[in-house]
């Protein structure tokens, strides 16, 4: 049976190694060459605010893709609270089991000595 468990454990994470490799090989997001990008027309003379219209071109794209870092921030938040409410916890858990320790001990900071073991 404990042959059976470290086989299947040995199977189950060297599929999580081939499943990381196969996604850094096969990523589904394009960052370079994005496929919003939108040609100018650069052959016009007349148009003097090329560089003004694909800056403002790029600004967009990247604001596309920043768009959702306010809706990180909040679950940011949301994680830092739980991660101090969790800490106040354990402090508390920490004080209760020093507090059990002294009262098993009588107060006495000197360990309890053992007799008739021998």
């Amino acid at each position: 049976m404990e042959e059976l468990l470290l086989y299947i454990l040995i199977f189950f994470f060297i599929f999580l190694i081939l499943y990381q490799i196969f996604l850094a090989y096969f990523k589904g997001s394009i960052i370079e060459g994005n496929t919003g990008y939108q040609d100018y027309d650069t052959s016009d003379p007349k148009n003097v605010m090329i560089l003004a219209q694909q800056n403002a071109g790029n600004i967009s794209a990247l604001r596309s893709q920043f768009g959702d870092t306010q809706n990180l921030k909040s679950v940011i938040d949301d994680i830092s609270g739980n991660v101090a409410n969790l800490q106040s916890q354990v402090d508390g858990l920490v004080q209760a089991q020093q507090q059990s320790g002294e009262q098993l001990n009588g107060g006495s900071s000197e360990p309890i000595t053992v007799t008739g073991t021998e």
